[in-house]
């Protein structure tokens, strides 16, 4: 029996293709990979159902009559390949077509989770941004202030320095003037004494006096030489005196810089630590709290099925008044369970919100403000029950969050031991500037023994000029005694010059004089100058600590408050809730309530003096 055409006609390939065409499809489609392949769409995907359904209805070859398997044997197996051929391909274009939708579905899951990703990403991002806003324009208002009263000094340590620049330019000037002066009138005076030996020739009366005159003027030149040597080695060893003292000073500048960063950086970390201990202080009295509420519930419970016991071992046949009596009680006994349902509901959400607040959330206080909603609602209408187990099962996750708060306490202690290293690094820093003065102060004793070195010098100086006016006198003396009038008159020449360049001399001795005492006074403002300096960083150093007093200070007080607002409001909510309900004689709560205080106290005391 012949099978239908068409069904045969598909195993054959059409005309002007030969073996090889089907071949190279069934190759080709066993070499695609299936990490390269093109999205399928739903048209292209029923049109492969379809032909696979023929291929598998098609997969027995025809039975070819024995006339044409005896003529064309080769052909026959040339069909039988193709079909193979085709039923691969048809089985591997469903394999890869099974192998997208898998891939396609993992590709959405994968976009669905990171898009959720993302958004939770984002919200944190907006909180923190938030955070960091409003604590950048807090610290940038401080931060402006320190900087103008630090600007604020440094100009005036500025202009202080720029009027010492300018009395050292002044000084050394005024010195080279003076020194140049000086050489020209000792050049005036070797020829005035050269003079005075010509003279001396001719004079041979007063030959040994003019010959002693001129030794003794001769050391005094000496001695004077001398002391303009000492006084230019002093005035040396002054500048560079100077020089160390203004690198001393750079040096003490930049440790009074690190000395700031390193308390600002303590400042940073004490407060992190003090904001932790402050949140698990609070943690923990909110946890003995539900404690105290979660005791009092379960001791109510307990008296409540107590008394339903006793009211089953007392059922008796009773009349009509006992049976009123009985539905009364049995009233009293509904409302009072739904007040226990109404505590445990309140207890399970202060638990639920303190969790909250231990994570960091902010839907923390919408979903503390909705479970109060519907704790109104519940006392109006019915109470709303708690589920099994979902109390323990918050107690126990407070307990986890606790630890987990504990467990960042220790994180606390290793930003302490880095504490205590600042405070060692700043300790050195204080130590290195103590040593700084102490070396000012040496360098000052220094100084005020050079002065008077200048004094002692000084005072030379005008016994020098005392004994010239000596010799001036005793010149005149020898001029009376002159005879020969050539001679005579030489001789008052030689006296004249001789007395021009000593008068010079004193001049210059009253104008080096007067250097001396600028130089002095300029000394004296110099040190002036640096203990005014000395003062002002000792008083930028008490302000400093009087700064970081003021903000510590200012975070002790802050803390609390919002901690006894926050805890008032709580306790307020708490007692408005509590204040409906039917008084039923004293509570043991309120038995409980001076110690937990107490406690509380000194809780906080303790945390308050780490």
């Amino acid at each position: 029996r012949r099978r239908p055409r068409p069904r045969a006609a598909l195993a054959h390939p059409p005309e002007g293709e030969g073996p090889g065409a089907g071949g190279a499809a069934g190759q080709g489609a066993a070499r695609a990979q299936p990490g390269h392949e093109p999205p399928v769409r739903e048209d292209a995907q029923v049109a492969l159902e379809e032909e696979l359904a023929l291929l598998a209805a098609a997969g027995e070859p025809p039975e070819p009559p024995p006339a044409a398997a005896a003529r064309d044997p080769e052909l026959l197996s040339l069909i039988r390949q193709k079909e193979k051929d085709l039923v691969l391909a048809a089985r591997l274009g469903k394999a890869l077509l099974e192998r997208n939708q898998d891939m396609s579905r993992q590709y959405e899951r994968m976009h669905k989770e990171l898009t959720d990703k993302l958004e939770h990403l984002e919200q944190e991002k907006h909180e923190l941004r938030r955070r960091f806003e409003n604590r950048e324009g807090e610290w940038e208002g401080r931060v402006s202030e320190l900087e103008s009263d630090v600007k604020q000094l440094q100009d005036e340590l500025e202009k202080q320095q720029v009027h010492l620049r300018e009395a050292d330019r002044e000084k050394t000037r005024a010195v080279q003037e003076l020194s140049e002066q000086n050489q020209r009138l000792l050049d005036q005076l070797s020829r005035a004494s050269e003079v005075e030996r010509q003279l001396s020739l001719q004079v041979h009366t007063l030959r040994e006096d003019f010959r002693e005159k001129s030794s003794s003027s001769s050391q005094h030149i000496v001695r004077l030489e001398s002391l303009q040597a000492e006084i230019k080695m002093l005035t040396d060893r002054k500048r560079e005196l100077e020089h160390r003292l203004s690198a001393m000073m750079e040096e003490n500048d930049l440790l009074q810089g690190t000395v700031e960063e390193l308390q600002d950086r303590v400042l940073v970390l004490e407060r992190q630590s003090h904001d932790k201990d402050l949140q698990l202080h609070q943690s923990q009295l909110e946890l003995q709290e539900v404690r105290l509420s979660y005791r009092q519930l379960q001791g109510k419970v307990e008296e409540l099925s107590e008394e339903r016991s006793l009211q089953n071992f007392n059922t008796t046949s009773t009349s009509l008044l006992s049976e009123i009596e009985q539905s009364m009680e049995a009233e009293e006994l509904e409302q009072e369970r739904e007040q226990l349902r109404l505590q445990l509901w309140e207890a399970y959400c202060q638990v639920r919100y303190l969790c909250s607040h231990l994570r960091g959330n902010d839907s923390a206080d919408s979903a503390v403000s909705t479970d109060s909603s519907m704790d109104e609602s519940s006392e109006t209408s019915s109470a709303k029950d708690v589920p099994a187990g979902s109390l323990r099962a918050a107690l126990s996750e407070l307990k986890r969050l606790i630890q987990n708060v504990l467990d960042g306490a220790d994180s606390t202690s290793s930003r302490r031991s880095d504490d205590d290293t600042l405070e060692e690094q700043i300790r050195r820093t204080s130590e290195d500037s103590r040593a700084l003065r102490e070396l000012m102060e040496g360098e000052r004793g220094k100084l005020r023994q050079s002065l008077e070195e200048l004094q002692r010098l000084h005072s030379q100086v005008t016994l020098l000029s005392v004994e010239m006016t000596t010799l001036k006198e005793e010149r005149d003396r020898l001029r009376g005694a002159a005879e020969d009038k050539e001679t005579c008159e030489r001789l008052l020449q030689a006296i004249r010059d001789r007395d021009e360049a000593i008068a010079k001399k004193n001049a210059v001795e009253v104008e080096l004089a007067k250097c001396k005492i600028d130089m002095m006074s300029l000394n004296s403002q110099l040190l002036d100058a640096i203990q005014q300096k000395v003062n002002l960083s000792q008083q930028l150093e008490a302000w400093q600590d009087d700064m970081h007093r003021v903000i510590d200070q200012q975070l002790m007080d802050k803390h609390p408050k919002e901690w006894s607002q926050l805890a008032y409001s709580f306790s307020r909510g708490y007692g408005a809730k509590r204040g409906a309900r039917p008084p039923a004689g004293p509570r043991p709560e309120q038995q409980g309530d001076e110690p937990a205080g107490a406690e509380g106290n000194r809780l906080f005391s303790f945390f308050k003096k780490n």
